[in-house]
């Protein structure tokens, strides 16, 4: 009788709890991470409403949690990617170049994201561009299991090595390039490949892994096959409408002069980028949108892979990119400011084990809270010294608010004799209100408050309402000495 009723019993468990459980990964077992970085990529993709051709990101969208609000912390490579990867501001490191040499001997005891995983007992796997570089001390070598070097080309046509630009040490070839090449050829299309084959090798071990890969595109150059610019037809594309910029916005925090574009070997060295042949506008931003294509691809080639190991159900994909980037927005290109089109990033959390983690989130978010948030989804301790705010709350409530405003700094030059400032710059639900800061005395030289809501090009500045600016001049500088600490 007892038998009979502790098969009954299995049964009834089986008829309630049989299917979840067979589909479930037991809690006790912690998720696996996929990383996956790229590299400028603004919100220029289809899930976000533009007419990018990115169905494979689009799908991460669509299984996972997207963020709509989503900000850097500060709006180039190397000091965004440092920031992210050990939890602090820019501001309160001093790491704000593109490079950010060093920084692993200035910051030698600062635990970083990859460390931790490691110290918990995941196998940590790094390639591409995950910090700025692909090889050296800036990637933090001796903290991941492995970093993988992976090789490739920048271009596909040897014509395009022809006629180089020299500038700051480096020749630089021409700013796009759409060679008919196999997507191999260049080092995302490497990357995607080796980076799904440790994905394949990971899953067999039956051990929790980090996988971090870092895709280059669409940075510059504008670089990717052929078919990927045959996608889209180049005399669709024209300048954005927004090519002013608010009344007050200083004209040393714009750049004006889109230097970085500049070293290329076919870009006009004089004029401003405004005044650019339509057809030189048309076929860079033409060439973004490849890169885009092209990286959406090579993630799809990940995402593929990690469904055929075996591993998805027990895996979060993490999805980010280190900043925005202007094409032609405030007449100008590139990012190395503090407006909306450079600091406003994509990010996508997909986790199988939490139903909640769908649709979009509103959120005010900054990336410095990745790395607290995959601490608590991981269930690992928490280092001290982490200065972002773990988005597990919006993760398992997609309509709940997160921060009062998202905060981002930019440096700037102001000219020779001239103090250098630092721009201060918070994203509220409805306005962007930033001040520039005279570095050795912390006093406000310029401020502009703009309605993102009412104007989302951002041209424009609100006049009046000073108890408005006022109140949100306090909420910055407190958000500045709070990450200062």
């Amino acid at each position: 009788m007892r038998r009979m009723t502790l098969v009954i019993l299995a049964l009834l468990i089986g008829c309630f709890c049989g299917p979840l459980g067979a589909q479930e990964t037991p809690r006790s077992v912690p998720p696996n991470v996929l990383f996956i970085a790229v590299d400028d990529l603004r919100p220029e993709l289809g899930c976000y409403g533009t007419r990018a051709h990115t169905p494979n990101i689009d799908r991460l969208a669509a299984s996972g949690l997207q963020f709509d609000r989503a900000y850097c912390n500060q709006a180039v490579c190397g000091a965004s990617r440092v920031s992210l990867m050990t939890g602090l501001y820019p501001e309160f490191t001093g790491e704000r170049t593109f490079h950010v040499t060093d920084w692993r001997t200035r910051w030698a005891k600062i635990v970083t994201l990859n460390q931790h995983f490691k110290s918990n007992g995941y196998t940590t796997i790094g390639l591409g561009k995950i910090y700025h570089g692909k090889m050296g001390p800036g990637v933090d070598p001796d903290n991941w299991t492995e970093w993988v070097k992976v090789g490739g080309k920048e271009y596909g046509d040897p014509a395009s090595l022809k006629n180089r630009r020299k500038r700051n040490g480096r020749k630089r070839g021409p700013a796009t390039e759409s060679a008919d090449v196999p997507d191999g050829n260049h080092f995302d299309g490497n990357r995607a490949r080796v980076g799904a084959d440790r994905l394949k090798k990971l899953a067999a071990a039956g051990k929790p892994f980090f996988l971090a890969v870092g895709f280059t595109k669409p940075h510059l150059p504008f670089v990717a096959p052929k078919k990927y610019w045959d996608l889209y037809k180049r005399a669709s594309f024209a300048l954005p409408n927004n090519p002013g910029v608010p009344p007050g916005y200083p004209r040393y925090a714009r750049n004006v002069n889109a230097g970085e574009l500049r070293s290329y070997s076919d870009i006009p060295l004089t004029g401003t980028p405004r005044q650019f042949p339509v057809a030189l506008s048309q076929r860079l931003i033409h060439g973004y949108h490849a890169c885009v294509s092209y990286t959406d691809r090579n993630v799809g080639v990940l995402l593929d892979a990690l469904e055929k190991s075996g591993a998805a159900k027990n895996t979060i994909v993490v999805l980010w990119a280190d900043h925005g980037w202007k094409l032609g927005d405030h007449s100008s290109w590139c990012k190395h400011t503090n407006f909306e089109c450079d600091t406003r990033v994509p990010l996508v959390i997909r986790h199988p084990r939490m139903k909640s983690v769908s649709g979009h989130s509103k959120a005010l978010v900054e990336l410095v809270d990745l790395y607290p948030t995959l601490c608590e989804l991981c269930q690992l301790d928490r280092p001290e010294h982490l200065q972002g705010k773990s988005l597990v709350p919006v993760l398992k409530n997609p309509a709940a608010s997160h921060r009062d405003s998202a905060y981002s700094s930019y440096p700037h030059g102001r000219g020779k004799g001239q103090v250098p400032v630092v721009g201060h710059s918070i994203r509220t639900s409805r306005y962007r209100y930033t001040e520039w800061w005279d570095k050795k005395t912390d006093k406000p030289v310029a401020s502009v408050l703009s309605d993102i809501m009412a104007d989302g090009g951002e041209t424009t500045a609100v006049a009046g309402k000073s108890e408005l600016k006022s109140r949100l001049s306090g909420q910055l500088r407190q958000r500045v000495l709070s990450v200062r600490r």
